[in-house]
């Protein structure tokens, strides 16, 4: 019975030291698992971050550009502001040849009336009897 109590105790320690041992080799794997886990998550954060940071910087640079890009308002006075301009030329220059029409016809009617004169002057000189 001795013997018995005795293997028990032994077999209790050397089961005791294979737990331990297990366990501690376990805890390094588990350790290192962790380890390499941690830095890829690491990578992964510094990737996210850097990305992040080129993405402010475009869009900053988007903003810029687009505080410099002029208005729909303004685009739009800007075009009012060209079609004003051009019509008030054009009014211009139609202007000026309603009145040169105009000057052409008092022209013509003119010298109608003149060669209407000069025709009738000369059918009165063909009827008139010639001198002697």
């Amino acid at each position: 019975m001795f013997f018995q109590r005795l293997a028990v105790v032994i077999g209790g320690f050397a089961a005791g030291a294979l737990v331990r041992r297990w366990q501690e080799h376990d805890t390094g794997a588990s350790r290192r698992s962790l380890d390499r886990l941690s830095r890829e998550w690491r990578a992964q954060v510094r990737a996210h971050d850097y990305r992040l940071s080129r993405l402010e910087a475009r869009s900053a640079a988007h903003e810029t550009k687009l505080k410099e890009v002029p208005s729909t308002a303004q685009i739009v006075s800007a075009m009012d502001e060209l079609l004003a301009k051009a019509m008030s030329g054009l009014e211009g220059r139609l202007t000026a040849q309603a009145r040169s029409i105009e000057t052409l016809q008092t022209t013509v009617s003119q010298t109608d009336e003149l060669l209407e004169r000069v025709l009738e002057s000369l059918d009165t000189l063909r009827d008139m009897p010639p001198a002697t």
